[in-house]
């Protein structure tokens, strides 16, 4: 008996021993920000190699976008790749004034405390006549407001098609960063399902709405409040 526990327990140590034998767990490596004179730029950190696409972020992005579409994939509504409901809206909402508010504000129109702070440029409105999309052209309600145009509802109510911002908020734009670590491909779908319902409220003839919430829209409105 004692000579089988003896054999168990040498087996047990000779095991773990071999752990550190493996040269594939004790081999050095450089931490990260460190410089290696391996290489020609003395830097550990290698960069990515140019037109490489991570296997993961292809099939995390495929399922929402299809590749080489200037416009994201998606311009008819038919092709939504999320249910356009008011959880999708809600969510949608929620990721818009999370993440785009702070600059573009809290109604899309460029107008926030962080805008006025930027000197080198400021985020543009994500809508209205200075985004005008060219088959925007024709006479629209006469409902709408002095110095108003509205737009038709649906997709027409932004300037450009709806891929576009999802294609913007996946890779950046300009000054803007690309925020697809922070968004789920389904999470930005709904980002641009809620600018949809922004820019046609706030540019929407006063027809549109109920008539028992006419007057209270006839009001003066509350800075800030969409």
């Amino acid at each position: 008996m004692r000579a089988r526990l003896a054999q168990v327990a040498f087996g047990l140590t000779a095991v773990a021993g071999c752990e550190d034998l493996d040269p594939m767990r004790v081999q050095a490596r450089d931490g990260a920000f460190v410089a290696n004179p391996y290489f020609a730029d003395a830097r550990a950190m290698r960069p990515r190699v140019p037109g490489t696409v991570a296997r993961e972020w292809y099939f995390q992005e495929a399922a929402y976008a299809r590749r080489g579409s200037p416009d994201g994939g998606w311009v008819e509504v038919e092709r939504l790749p999320v249910p356009f409901t008011r959880d999708t809206l809600r969510e949608g909402r929620a990721h818009f004034e999370t993440w785009c508010a702070p600059c573009h504000g809290m109604l899309g129109d460029g107008q926030s405390i962080v805008a006025k702070n930027m000197g080198e440029r400021q985020p543009p409105s994500l809508y209205g006549e200075a985004h005008s999309h060219p088959e925007h052209g024709g006479e629209g309600p006469v409902d709408a407001g002095e110095g108003a145009r509205p737009v038709p509802p649906g997709w027409e109510a932004l300037p450009h098609p709806p891929g576009f911002y999802y294609s913007v908020i996946t890779g950046g734009y300009g000054l803007m960063p690309s925020y697809a670590d922070a968004l789920t491909p389904e999470a930005r779908w709904k980002v641009v399902a809620w600018l949809r319902v922004l820019a046609y409220s706030q540019r929407a003839p006063l027809s549109a709405a109920p008539e028992d919430a006419r007057d209270e829209l006839m009001r003066a409105p509350v800075e800030g409040a969409p």
